[in-house]
């Protein structure tokens, strides 16, 4: 059975459904993990094979890992010589977090407690609005009837994403532009300084942008 649906019959199962909600959130469904498939998708697929999760970038990888984990047991050993408590749970959420950051854009995202609660929030935001039943996406004529009250809490979490990751993007291209200056280079890079290298090369195959795309959400709101 999992032959049939990931191999023999792979094409007619490779895209998700069209969710409103999602397609505002992600510029068109232009994230990879939302992409329908074709040549988009299958850039940001041999992209994500060979740069970040291929065998040698892996490696390259190994000594993030290591230290986030040196750091885990740290603060676990800290805790326990103060005699105080803390939630393993929550400890971990903060290693598997700094990891992921670290591999995607080169920082790490719970230095900062208040950053931290900031993009925990944006977090648990985004997935319970792309989550939430929408009867915009399975009545055909409540598609431009916002029943609901859905379509401004969507927007709502939609510019607060726009502006983190702004921000991050914009902090990588000054670092970028400081280490270019000074002659240094990153020994390992992040899958945005990866895409941010894709998106300056005039030879790339694909064309990259930093623009949005034009998103129309039920209701004839456009997305700039």
């Amino acid at each position: 059975m999992a032959k049939d649906f990931l191999k023999t019959h792979e094409i007619y199962f490779l895209d998700c459904p069209k969710v409103a909600a999602v397609d505002y959130l992600t510029y068109g469904s232009a994230y990879f993990a939302f992409t329908p498939c074709g040549p988009h998708w299958k850039a940001m697929k041999k992209i994500c094979m060979t740069e970040l999760l291929g065998g040698r970038m892996l490696d390259q990888l190994f000594p993030v890992r290591r230290e986030e984990i040196a750091q885990f047991l740290l603060t676990i050993l800290t805790k326990a010589n103060a005699g105080e408590s803390f939630v393993v749970g929550r400890q971990l959420l903060r290693l598997t977090n700094n990891v992921i950051s670290r591999i995607t854009m080169s920082e790490r995202c719970s230095d900062n407690e208040d950053e931290a609660n900031e993009v925990r929030e944006l977090v648990r935001d985004v997935f319970e609005v792309a989550g939430k039943f929408n009867l915009s996406d399975y009545i055909w004529f409540c598609k431009n009837v916002d029943l609901q009250g859905f379509r401004r809490r969507v927007e709502k979490v939609s510019e607060k994403l726009d502006k983190m990751m702004q921000r991050i993007i914009a902090e990588h291209e000054e670092a970028r532009k400081i280490n270019k200056e000074r002659g240094e280079g990153d020994s390992v890079k992040g899958l945005l300084d990866i895409l941010l290298n894709i998106s300056e090369d005039e030879n790339s195959e694909m064309k990259w942008t930093k623009e949005k795309h034009q998103v129309i959400y039920p209701g004839n709101v456009s997305f700039p």
